[in-house]
């Protein structure tokens, strides 16, 4: 059968309401729900045969000739709910922060070249001093000069360099000799902030950014300098586990969404995105694909998946630049409900694609009323954060009908543990977002849902990625934005591709 197609399983009387969830690296899911809260099967012949959960072990998908279900984590339940161990937390971090970086500057002199072998014995990277401009002239992919794969006639052209067979070495240009120490006593983030200040180049900045993840598993060949690595982590882990973070609550949620998508940065997406003005992944179900043909092919899926009918009433959490919204209704003439926190994509939603059976609605999705046939949320599920998974699950389960669907299409994260805060992402491009991952999708408050359908297609955001960088890349016309922001917004946009690729 095509990859869309419904469940035959949900056809019938059976009184349920049901919940889809879209993720681009994790996965897809569709949940379906018992209206009396207790049933988890559902009948279906079809509908998990494509599943394929991450390592096989947070959601463990039991496939019987006539029923699925998504079961919790063998051994300890993880919880949610944050513990606070200390009185005063940001005491517990100054302090933890002064140990570590006292700890850091015992035999700086070393650590770089430590490092420099660690690098060089486990990755394809050639690290080159510059000492003149003129040894990098013309060898530098930066800017205008990226070249990215955005398509191919093949998965295996588009996804050349993972295989790592017959490469030639990627190089790592270093201007300033402190890169190496920065690096190792900051981890990712001084490894990002040391782009952005100019202070090495590469000629090939997705593949250097690939091959840098392939230390994660190797750390310990650092001996005593693999604490300062721990140590950026566990201070970004105590700041989401000891502070309160402001998407928590509706109005630290409108700050966060308001950094994010602001009037200064709507020609960015406009630049970038392509004419359906998608800022997720694209579904390139064939490789040779254009942008514009990708988004096009996910917003069908979407569609597909949620099962549309002539006159139902949709919500849709986040719509983004309003896009999606516009397409189900002309389409599928179907009214839709959409909320946002971002006043910038609401004025560019209502001047770009107002409809008749839209209603933008500027509001958090907490304080949205009534009853829907479907509900689905397009990337905005990494701005909740654990703490509110709860809560958001819980208010789409109160509006959604008996026998409805919820769509989620969320970014995720192979590795289960706290999330870092302190990560380069979550400063600059996502403020106290989170990625989740298959177990915290799987926490007690799903009990009352049903996993029917779920789908990996992260891949797909490696050539969406690429695109979005090769439509900015010039800048043109965007002289407003200092060279640190482009080379930050141009990093954003590799090292992501890069951790698709590797599947992270």
């Amino acid at each position: 059968p095509h990859p869309t197609q419904m469940s035959p399983g949900r056809q019938g009387s059976m009184r349920r309401r049901s919940l889809l969830l879209l993720a681009c690296p994790l996965a897809v899911c569709l949940l379906q729900q018992s209206a009396s809260r207790g049933g988890a099967f559902v009948p279906g012949t079809q509908t998990g045969r494509h599943l394929l959960p991450l390592h096989g072990r947070p959601c463990d998908l039991v496939a019987g000739s006539t029923q699925f279900r998504c079961k919790s984590p063998p051994g300890r339940r993880h919880r949610v709910a944050r513990q606070v161990f200390i009185e005063n937390p940001v005491i517990t971090l100054l302090g933890a922060a002064a140990a570590l970086l006292g700890f850091q500057f015992i035999s700086a002199d070393s650590n770089g070249s430590a490092l420099r072998d660690f690098i060089t014995k486990n990755t394809n990277i050639r690290i080159v001093d510059v000492t003149s401009e003129a040894e990098i002239e013309g060898k530098i992919a930066s800017g205008p000069t990226h070249k990215p794969v955005i398509r191919g006639s093949s998965v295996e052209e588009v996804h050349w360099y993972v295989d790592g067979k017959d490469l030639p070495p990627v190089h790592w240009y270093i201007r300033k000799s402190s890169v190496l120490n920065r690096v190792l006593s900051e981890g990712g983030l001084g490894f990002a902030e040391s782009y952005m200040d100019g202070e090495w180049d590469t000629d090939d900045l997705e593949r250097l950014t690939y091959e840098m993840l392939r230390l994660e598993d190797r750390t310990k060949e650092l001996g005593w300098r693999e604490v300062s690595l721990i140590g950026t982590i566990v201070l970004g882990a105590l700041k989401g586990k000891l502070l309160p973070m402001a998407g928590e609550s509706v109005s630290g949620a409108e700050e966060n969404i308001g950094k994010t998508y602001d009037d200064d940065t709507i020609k960015i997406y406009e630049r970038m995105c392509g004419k359906h003005m998608q800022y997720s992944c694209g579904w390139f179900y064939r490789p040779d694909w254009t942008l514009d043909e990708a988004q096009r092919a996910k917003m069908d899926l979407v569609a597909t998946k949620l099962d549309l009918k002539p006159g139902m009433k949709l919500l849709e959490i986040g719509f983004g630049f309003g896009a999606l919204a516009n397409y189900l209704a002309s389409k599928y003439d179907v009214q839709i409900v959409g909320c946002t926190l971002s006043k910038a994509q609401m004025k560019w939603a209502q001047t770009h694609n107002s409809h008749p059976n839209i209603e933008f609605r500027y509001s958090d999705y907490r304080k949205v009323e009534g009853k829907f046939d479907r509900v689905y949320s397009i990337g905005m599920f990494e701005h909740v954060g654990r703490a509110s998974f709860e809560t958001y699950f819980n208010k789409v389960y109160d509006v959604l009908k008996d026998d409805g669907i919820f769509l989620l299409h969320t970014m995720g994260w192979a590795k289960r543990g706290e999330w870092n805060h302190n990560a380069f992402v979550s400063k600059y491009i996502f403020p106290n977002g989170e990625l989740p991952t298959q177990y915290l999708l799987a926490e007690e408050f799903s009990d009352k849902w049903h996993l029917e359908d779920w789908q990996s297609f992260g891949k797909s955001y490696v050539q969406t990625l690429r695109c979005w960088l090769d439509n900015i890349k010039t800048w043109e016309g965007m002289d407003e934005y200092d060279t640190s922001f482009k080379r930050m917004w141009e990093y954003y946009l590799a090292c992501c591709a890069a951790a698709f690729e590797k599947r992270r």
